[in-house]
């Protein structure tokens, strides 16, 4: 075929065709539900979960008022009962929890306080709110929304929370990869970075503002606002500091990307491999070589002349 009649072939953009603008907003989004979703896994792990149910609970039913009111019943109950039985607290609300006769008969007021609420925590987070609504002669608050706010920190929501982290968390790393496979050496990395802070954003923000409100509203140490307010406020530090991690790690990966780079930078030297091998190729199939882009502060192969 003669050449001057030969079609030309519309120039290909150099670079990745293959790189959609959703995959970085995909990204942030499902990072943003994996974030999420990893905090509130965490919160209602036993390790986090059963100390603050303990705290709640002691704010909501006053145990340290009602141990020493009741002091000398319960050792007077204590002095009678056979060895090793149990000694129930009059007026505890969690039924089933009581205090071995030996650690009544040698401990304080004090030391049973903590060995009832540390108990009565990790029946609460095995059984929910049963311990309460078994009892015939249950309080409101037994039978109403104090039982019910307890349960959202039970096993059963954090055995929940910790299979829906996956989805949104497998996701998260197949768009990374997508991104690192589509984009340009150097774009890449201050796409993923930028993506990687947008995700973060919204817990550290929402987490932020939990700590600030709770702050202002909580009242004080004892009392059952107060108790609620430092609980929340300490569940809302998981989410600020995972979060805080990852948006720091984006804005450093979105800086290094952003550097002047040299000739000998692995970046540089991969995008001049890349426009040899396409040059090549278009030797190869009779296209005219492409224009040469001016060289500026910044190397991006996914940026072309128009």
């Amino acid at each position: 075929m003669n050449p001057a009649t030969r079609p030309r072939e519309t120039p290909q953009r150099r670079g990745s065709p293959g790189f959609h603008p959703w995959l970085p907003r995909l990204l942030a989004v499902t990072l943003c539900l994996w974030l999420l979703m990893a905090a509130a896994a965490g919160a209602t792990s036993p390790r986090v979960a059963e100390p603050a149910l303990a705290r709640l609970l002691d704010g909501l039913t006053g145990t340290a008022d009602l141990l020493h009111s009741q002091e000398a019943g319960i050792r007077e109950a204590a002095t009678k009962a056979a060895p090793g039985v149990a000694v129930e607290v009059p007026g505890f609300p969690v039924r089933g929890v009581g205090l071995p006769r030996e650690e009544v008969l040698a401990g304080s007021p004090e030391q049973w306080r903590r060995a009832l609420l540390d108990r009565s925590a990790a029946l609460l987070y095995r059984d929910g709110t049963r311990p309460f609504a078994e009892r015939p002669d249950a309080s409101g608050f037994e039978t109403g929304g104090g039982a019910w706010a307890l349960s959202l920190l039970g096993g059963r929501l954090h055995d929940w929370f910790a299979l829906l982290r996956w989805p949104p968390a497998l996701a998260t790393l197949a768009l990374i990869t997508g991104v690192l496979a589509t984009a340009g050496p150097v774009r890449r990395w201050r796409v993923l970075g930028l993506a990687l802070v947008a995700g973060a954003a919204v817990p550290v923000l929402l987490a932020a503002a939990v700590i600030l409100v709770t702050r202002f509203a909580g009242g004080p140490t004892g009392t059952l606002s107060g108790e609620a307010a430092a609980v929340i406020a300490i569940l809302a530090r998981g989410p600020l500091i995972e979060g805080g991690a990852v948006a720091l790690g984006g804005l450093v990966l979105w800086w290094w990307a952003r550097r002047p780079v040299s000739d000998d930078d692995p970046a540089m030297r991969i995008a001049a491999a890349r426009a040899d091998r396409d040059a090549r190729r278009r030797l190869d199939a009779g296209m005219p070589p492409e224009p040469r882009r001016p060289r500026g502060r910044f190397v991006d192969s996914d940026r072309t002349p128009d």
